[in-house]
């Protein structure tokens, strides 16, 4: 078990919130990193302490990521504004997250400097290393539990988007399969130094997935996002099917969410499962194609490959051109995952429209990488791979 400290406005209902999280231990309201010993309620009330209402959290490392911590808490607050949650004013209402564990510093300002990156202006949240903390008065533990009508600064929307994410995942995680826990993470290559290097399996099995995307497929796009944020491979799987889900309505929003949401499609089940049905549908009798090329020339192998397996959709309509046109302009790439879906593409090409395919191979079979070569003519006669691969 492992231990956070975040404040987050009145702590009542930042503990009510924290604690619905799956991973999360234990709770206990305090205050933190004031001035003197053993505060009191009434002492910190004065905001002449320099105490902070705070929610101490203990949780399980193995089942939610501090990382993932961090962005949930950021979800529940104000990031801008200054000693004020909701209706709460004063430097004890202030935000903040505290570490006890000095290796945990790196990872709250990582997210730290993430959530600042979405605003102009500074975020008015502490990040500090814990310097003190004493717990509150009892009937300030657990209070939204005994006082299920009490006050609290955080609106019901907040609390549907947290029991709505958890229920996702309990529901992911009631399909686990100890066998695929431990194959997956191989089989996706998230050794170090691997294109999956540090992605993390729960072991669940993809048709299991479609199955819970289905089931919440109304969720909002807040609980999708968070969803993509998560260390856990099935959840941003997940996320990006309820994302198809939607799609079937052809909403512009979804794909402008799924374009602006790319960090977490970040293996390529991911982008294929995702990326013909939202993008590439999208685009079908649209003139404007310029995203594709956006993405193609991007630093992100995901997003080149985001971009090639769109065309899928595209060509599956009798539409080739885009895909000839990202097949060369990617035709030296050096990603071993990209040659496979450039030349899967170009396959799909040729058994729609063989000499078109034979007109590229002509031109550029002698230089393009052998792995895109071989996924391209995985369809021909044996005798005409064989002439296509003798040229390389």
């Amino acid at each position: 078990m492992k231990e956070i400290y975040f404040a987050g406005g009145c702590f009542w209902g930042t503990e009510h919130y924290i604690r619905i999280f799956e991973g999360v231990y234990e709770t206990s309201t305090g205050y933190a990193n004031g001035n003197i010993p053993n505060p009191t309620y009434e002492q910190v009330y004065t905001d002449a302490t320099g105490f902070v209402e705070c929610v101490k959290v203990t949780y399980n490392p193995e089942q939610i990521s501090l990382s993932t911590l961090c962005r949930l808490f950021f979800k529940s607050i104000d990031p801008l504004m200054k000693n004020r949650q909701g209706n709460d004013i004063g430097t004890r209402y202030r935000t903040g997250i505290y570490w006890s564990d000095n290796e945990d510093r790196l990872i709250v300002e990582e997210i730290y400097f993430e959530v600042q990156s979405r605003y102009n202006e500074p975020l008015a949240v502490e990040k500090l290393p814990l310097e003190s903390f004493y717990l509150a008065e009892n009937y300030h533990q657990d209070y939204l539990i005994k006082n299920p009508q009490g006050y609290c600064h955080l609106t019901l929307n907040t609390f549907t988007f947290a029991k709505v994410y958890s229920l996702i995942i309990n529901k992911l995680r009631s399909y686990y399969d100890e066998e695929k826990r431990l194959v997956l993470p191989r089989f996706f290559k998230c050794g170090k130094g691997e294109y999956g290097e540090g992605d993390k399996f729960i072991g669940v099995a993809v048709p299991n997935i479609r199955k819970v995307a289905k089931e919440f497929s109304d969720t909002s796009f807040e609980v999708i996002e968070a969803l993509l944020e998560s260390e856990w491979h099935e959840c941003r799987m997940c996320a990006l099917l309820i994302l198809v889900e939607k799609f079937k309505n052809k909403s512009a929003a979804v794909v402008d969410f799924y374009l602006n949401h790319t960090k977490g499609i970040n293996n390529w089940d991911l982008v294929d499962l995702s990326s013909p049905y939202i993008l590439g549908s999208y685009l079908i009798g649209k003139e404007d194609r310029s995203i594709l090329y956006t993405l193609a020339e991007s630093s992100s192998m995901w997003e080149q490959r985001i971009a090639v397996v769109a065309t899928l959709m595209l060509i599956r309509n009798g539409e080739f051109d885009d895909t000839i046109k990202l097949a060369t302009l990617l035709l030296h790439t050096e990603y071993n995952l990209m040659q496979k879906a450039v030349g899967w593409m170009l396959r799909e090409v040729g058994k729609r429209d063989q000499s078109l395919l034979i007109e590229f191979l002509d031109r550029y079979a002698s230089s393009m990488p052998r792995t895109m070569l071989r996924y391209s003519i995985e369809k021909f006669p044996p005798e005409k791979r064989m002439h296509y691969l003798s040229l390389r």
